[in-house]
């Protein structure tokens, strides 16, 4: 993948902006000169995210949307208002960034949890990444980031602890952003697609359980989840150098490892 040299007066779209890794994504390419257009459905968080960002450069232009990115309809309006505001037909980055927990059990949790979780953490990526798709086609480059997790590797929290509905999703991601990769080299060469796959990052998001650390024998034992900070720090330079794989936290190093070498046994 092309290396992205620089973020200056770029335009990036971050969905799930308002708090975690999404925030400090958009912080982090706003200090970097690019403009940034933040999406979320908390809108009093989301204005906090875009104040601080304004803050950090007066210069560049930061964009406030509050939208559902389950709700295709939503996804194309919110579209609309970043072409209209940012005035071009243009978008260089497009981070897919938002999701949600629940839904662990297919066989006891509520359809409509498991639903919700999904539509938001697979739907929400897809939608997004096929409405942006013309404006990144008409960029000189572009690239798709794509917020996979260490549960798109292992559809697990331990032994006898399902987690259904996000890892599905999280598999659904990982496998759409591996196949834009050739996609992408065949018919939109300009462009290029990033995978990320965190573990344990300190957000919102719920802790993982017990069982998470008592999971794969000694893995886990001394781990320490990074700060949304430094995972989107890791991010945007990943993004920057052309690299395509993202792994973050030695949690997600070590199932990542794990699983690729004894897949039978890993949920054992």
């Amino acid at each position: 993948m092309a290396a992205f040299e620089s973020f200056e007066n770029r335009l990036a779209v971050v969905t799930g902006g308002a708090s975690g890794i999404g925030r400090d994504v958009a912080l982090e390419l706003v200090r970097r000169g690019a403009h940034v257009a933040v999406c979320d459905v908390d809108g009093e968080r989301l204005a906090a995210t875009v104040r601080r960002a304004r803050s950090l450069d007066p210069a560049v232009r930061v964009t406030s949307h509050e939208v559902d990115v389950s709700d295709v309809g939503a996804v194309d309006r919110f579209r609309d208002e970043v072409a209209t505001q940012h005035a071009t037909d243009t978008v260089h980055l497009v981070v897919n960034n938002a999701g949600v927990v629940g839904g662990t059990s297919f066989v006891r949790s509520p359809q409509a949890e498991w639903e919700r979780t999904f539509d938001v953490s697979w739907l929400g990526t897809y939608h997004c990444t096929r409405a942006f798709l013309p404006m990144l086609l008409a960029a000189d480059q572009g690239v798709v980031v794509n917020m996979s997790s260490v549960s798109g590797l292992w559809a697990s929290l331990g032994p006898r602890t399902p987690h259904s509905a996000y890892s599905t999703a999280k598999f659904a991601v990982r496998g759409f952003t591996e196949s834009l990769l050739v996609d992408f080299r065949a018919n939109a060469p300009h462009l290029s697609a990033v995978l990320v796959l965190p573990g344990h990052v300190r957000t919102r998001m719920p802790s993982p359980p017990r069982t998470w650390r008592r999971a794969l024998g000694a893995l886990f034992a001394d781990y320490q989840p990074v700060t949304s900070a430094a995972a989107a720090t890791a991010i945007v330079e990943a993004v920057g150098r052309g690299e395509w794989r993202v792994v973050i936290g030695t949690d997600a190093t070590a199932v990542d490892e794990r699983v690729r070498s004894d897949p039978w046994t890993a949920y054992d």
